[in-house]
């Protein structure tokens, strides 16, 4: 394994975990490790900066364990919008029928080896923000980023 870092839009690094096949791990951290980002995934990430659109983004290249039940959480997250937010509860429903897998979903976040591409950003408390691993500060500048408006249409 070998570590690559690219600058983000957040005042943070995202560090990518990659064999030479395939992204093992995304993390943000305040810290460059590794060398710095190159070839195809640069420019991919520069088109999801630049363009605010995270479906540029060519997700073969993620080592997704697909027999995993998070899989069905994460693809759902790839395909929610840029800027759009659901609650935990709402996500449960859409994905298990049942808003009482809240808290299995907020598990499967918490646990994201994906962050930032697999948007689990977007995934916000009935009444707030959330969670999210990076921190809640962190959170709030992605989703101010990706012009994010809460259920109570205020903007984040």
């Amino acid at each position: 394994m070998s570590y690559f870092f690219i600058d983000t839009p957040f005042d943070n690094f995202l560090i990518f975990d990659a064999d030479k096949r395939n992204i093992q791990k995304i993390t943000f951290k305040s810290q460059k490790i590794g060398l710095p980002v190159s070839g195809r995934i640069k420019q991919l990430m520069l088109d999801v900066f630049k363009n605010k659109d995270l479906s540029l983004f060519d997700y073969s290249l993620i080592d997704f364990d697909k027999t995993k039940k998070s899989y069905k959480l994460y693809e759902f997250l790839i395909n929610t919008k840029t800027g759009e937010t659901l609650s935990y509860s709402e996500a449960a429903k859409s994905l298990f029928n049942s808003a009482n897998y809240a808290r299995a979903v907020a598990s499967m976040l918490h646990a994201n080896p994906f962050v930032f591409l697999i948007p689990c950003h977007r995934i916000v408390a009935k009444n707030g923000i959330g969670g999210y691993g990076g921190g809640v500060d962190l959170k709030i500048k992605i989703l101010n980023w990706e012009n994010a408006l809460l259920k109570n249409n205020k903007g984040v």
